[in-house]
């Protein structure tokens, strides 16, 4: 089956947060991390199969969600999981700041890497806790096998791995997991790991480690995330899951989750099944678009200079350092040539931006003659 990826979906008269930013304004939206690709044909007929009901009750997926996490898992990354261990989420930012309260006292607390996804750090301000954050140069280094790792006192507990990396795009190496595995048992830390872009690896030679499935002793201390939001695009419908395979962890997460926060609803729970039991032909077929849209952003920038790109291996988006365009705010200077990129003040470099390479061509091509223009005549 073909999909038509190169189709211009009309988003403006949506509730698509992506689109309203830039409502009325001649600024291509190229932000929020989600697409502008309809979804796999499974997964739009299985939602309006369940709309036709016409009743949206509490929802109790009988087991459907872990026992298809299971399997997914197995044939996406070869980890062998227990149905057990999963446990169904609403979101995964909530988890976040949950986790610091329900695994932390008010005295300690966690590590994580930067720049990174803003909720990372957020949590911890939100949480009342303590962060330690560790340098990530992702314009000069290949992996995190020569970044220094801190020496922690007994404060830290919990370290956040975003894998693969946003805003990076980066996927950790097994040998650069397994020295954060080593750091984390040196220190005796939980490890949360957030990999919901595990699915979306553009190069097809490469495949996604989970960082519990390097050892027995990986998973006793860890929490893997995983939802279908982002590889299929529903992140405006609220269903993810964490794997937890430490029995005392789990009941710990679960109550918390249980207290703090809702259960996925019906139509998420009915989009991730489709997603993930009947669409991985779309998948494959939008991780090769992807790769040829990642792969022209590269080309088109090595004509500028003064912009530099972490190539990534992963995902739709693109960390730039624009330090290079000699602006007070790039970001601000970008949006006035009408391009809407994300800040990188919020993940850490206010002189850096990201950029959402996952829509049509046409719409990539466009954006791409603003910038050329923009930087040329700067």
């Amino acid at each position: 089956m073909s999909f038509n990826f190169d189709e211009r979906v009309e988003r403006n008269h949506t509730d698509s947060e992506k689109w309203l930013k830039y409502r009325d304004q001649d600024i291509i939206p190229l932000w929020v991390a989600d697409t502008d690709f309809r979804v796999a044909p499974a997964i739009q007929h299985a939602l309006l199969a369940r709309v036709e009901q016409g009743i949206f009750g509490y929802a109790d997926d009988q087991g459907a969600l872990p026992n298809t996490t299971v399997q997914w898992v197995e044939k996406q990354y070869h980890w062998a999981i227990n149905p057990d261990w999963v446990i169904p989420l609403s979101g995964i930012k909530p988890l976040f700041s949950l986790l610091q309260e329900c695994l932390l006292s008010r005295d300690q607390g966690s590590v994580c890497h930067t720049p990174i996804y803003p909720p990372f750090t957020q949590s911890a301000t939100h949480a009342h806790r303590s962060q330690r954050l560790i340098p990530y140069p992702l314009f000069d280094d290949a992996d995190f096998l020569s970044i220094p790792l801190p020496a922690l006192t007994t404060r830290e507990r919990l370290l956040f791995i975003c894998n693969p990396h946003n805003p990076g795009g980066r996927s950790y190496s097994r040998e650069a997991l397994q020295r954060l595995a080593d750091y984390a048992e040196h220190y005796d830390l939980w490890v949360c790991s957030d990999e919901i872009h595990a699915d979306l690896l553009l190069d097809p030679e490469h495949a996604h480690t989970p960082f519990a499935s390097l050892s027995p002793s990986c998973a006793q201390r860890s929490i893997t995330l995983l939802s279908a939001a982002k590889a299929f695009n529903l992140a405006g419908l609220g269903c993810a899951v964490a794997i937890i395979p430490n029995n005392a962890l789990r009941e710990r997460v679960r109550h918390a989750v249980a207290q703090r926060m809702a259960a996925p609803n019906s139509l998420g729970i009915v989009a991730t099944l489709a997603a993930w039991q009947q669409s991985e032909d779309w998948l494959i077929a939008q991780r090769h678009y992807l790769r040829t849209n990642r792969n022209h952003l590269v080309e088109s920038l090595q004509h500028l200079p003064a912009l530099r790109m972490t190539v990534p291996d992963a995902g739709f988006l693109a960390w730039i350092d624009a330090s290079g365009l000699q602006q007070v705010d790039p970001h601000r200077w970008l949006e006035l040539h009408g391009l809407g990129l994300t800040s990188g003040a919020a993940f850490g470099d206010p002189q850096a931006v990201r950029l959402n390479f996952g829509c049509c061509r046409a719409l990539l091509d466009q954006a791409l003659t603003r910038l050329t223009h923009a930087v040329t005549q700067a």
